[in-house]
C-alpha cells in the first residue's frame, strides 16, 4: 500500500516542477512514471525513513529488473529513475518539514547501480529512405501534408512538439531558415529560442516547397505550417492558428498510415530528428561544422550532441577501423591550418570519450 504522505509529497514536487521549474507536461508525466518506482519501493513506509529502508533503492530496481523479465527495466530507464529520485529527495527537505534524515551523505549513495548495458544499433532514417519517401505517391491533402512533414523533419531536425506549433511566418524557405521562437507560438523544449536552418537536399526541399506554396495559398502568412485539415471537407482550415493538444499524435498517426499504405518502413517523428543529426554529423568536416550541427539541434554544447548522436553504428565502426591502414595522410610543408584542424578534431573526440567514461 502506497504511503499517503509519500504520495502527497510526490504530487507537490510534480506541481512545483510544472509551475516553478516550468518543465513541459510531457516531462512531468515522465517524471511521474519514474517516481512511481520510488513510491512502490517505500510502500507503506514514510520517506522520512528512506535512508534506513532495505533493500536500498538502486538494489530494489535491479531486483525488480530481474524478477519481472516480461517487463524488465532497461539500464537506461533505471538511470533515469535514479536521477529523477535524486532530484526529488534534494527538493524534499528544502520545501517540507520533517525530512532532516535526508542528508547529503545519503544522497551521495543514491546512484545508478552497475548493470550490463546492451547497446542497440541506433534506428535512423537513411538518405536513401528519405528519397524514397520524397518519391512516394500521395492521393489526399493529409498525405501531402505528412509527406512534406517527414521531409521537413529530416531537413531541420526539429522536435515534433515545436513542429506542430510552427507558424508559417516562422518558415522562410528562400533562406532555409526556421525561427523556433516561443514568442511566435513555437513550443520548444524548455522554452528555448533559436533560429535554425534546413539541410540543402534538393529532392526533399522540393516536396517541402510544394506544400509550403499550397498552404500559403490558403492561409497566407498567418496559419500553421502543419495546417489543420477539416474532417468534413478534407480541406485546409484557413483561420486555424493554434495547435491543439493532440497535434503531435495526429502527425504520428498520419505518418504511420501513409508509410504503411505506400509500403515503406515506419519511423517515429523523433527518429527523423535523430536521422538529421546522424546525417549532419557524418558530413561535418571540421569543428566549426560540428558546432553548427549542435546549435541547429538547439543543444547547449557539442558534448550533448556527441553523447546522444555521436555513437557510430557497427557498420560505420567497421568501415573506419578496416580502412585505417589506407587512410594515413601526412601533412606536407608548413600547413599550420591543417595541423591545427587535426588537433582540434582529436581534442573534441577525446573530450567526448572522457565525458562518457
Amino acid at each position: 500500500m502506497i504511503n499517503r504522505d509519500n504520495w502527497k509529497a510526490v504530487n507537490e514536487y510534480l506541481k512545483y516542477r510544472l509551475e516553478v521549474d516550468q518543465i513541459s507536461e510531457k516531462s512531468q508525466r515522465l517524471e511521474e512514471s519514474r517516481l512511481r518506482q520510488l513510491l512502490e519501493w517505500a510502500d507503506s513506509r514514510p520517506f522520512t525513513n528512506a535512508p534506513a529502508l532495505r533493500p536500498v533503492f538502486p538494489e530494489y530496481l535491479i531486483r525488480h529488473r530481474i524478477a519481472t523479465k516480461s517487463e524488465a527495466l532497461s539500464a537506461v530507464y533505471v538511470t533515469h529513475v535514479i536521477a529523477t529520485s535524486h532530484s526529488f529527495f534534494r527538493w524534499l527537505p528544502k520545501h517540507k518539514r520533517g525530512y532532516g534524515s535526508i542528508t547529503q551523505a545519503w544522497l551521495d549513495t543514491l546512484k545508478p547501480p552497475r548493470m550490463t548495458i546492451e547497446h542497440n544499433e541506433h534506428e535512423a532514417v537513411t538518405l536513401e529512405e528519405m528519397l524514397a519517401i520524397a518519391k512516394a505517391p500521395v492521393s489526399t491533402l493529409a498525405e501531402r501534408r505528412i509527406k512534406a512533414s517527414a521531409c521537413f523533419w529530416f531537413l531541420s531536425g526539429i522536435r515534433i512538439g515545436a513542429f506542430v506549433t510552427l507558424p508559417l511566418s516562422a518558415v522562410d524557405l528562400d533562406t532555409l531558415t526556421v525561427k523556433q521562437w516561443p514568442k511566435l507560438g513555437v513550443k520548444t523544449k524548455f522554452g528555448k529560442h533559436a533560429t535554425t536552418f534546413l539541410l540543402n537536399i534538393p529532392a526533399l526541399l522540393e516536396v517541402v516547397k510544394e506544400w509550403d506554396r499550397e498552404v500559403r495559398a490558403v492561409c497566407g502568412n498567418g496559419g500553421l505550417w502543419f495546417a489543420q485539415v477539416s474532417p468534413e471537407t478534407a480541406k485546409i482550415i484557413p483561420d486555424a492558428k493554434i495547435a491543439g493538444k493532440h497535434r503531435s499524435s495526429i502527425a504520428t498517426r498520419d505518418l504511420k498510415r501513409w508509410l504503411s499504405k505506400v509500403g515503406l518502413p515506419y519511423h517515429s517523428p523523433h527518429k527523423f530528428r535523430h536521422s538529421h543529426a546522424v546525417y549532419a554529423l557524418k558530413n561535418a568536416k571540421d569543428v566549426s561544422a560540428l558546432k553548427a550541427v549542435s546549435q541547429n539541434l538547439m543543444h547547449e554544447n557539442l558534448t550533448i550532441t556527441d553523447g546522444v548522436y555521436g555513437i557510430l553504428s557497427e557498420t560505420d565502426v567497421r568501415k573506419q577501423i578496416v580502412g585505417l591502414g589506407q587512410q594515413i595522410h601526412f601533412v606536407k610543408g608548413d600547413d599550420a591550418d591543417t595541423i591545427i584542424s587535426m588537433i582540434n578534431n582529436l581534442q573534441v573526440l577525446l573530450d567526448g570519450v572522457k565525458k562518457r567514461s
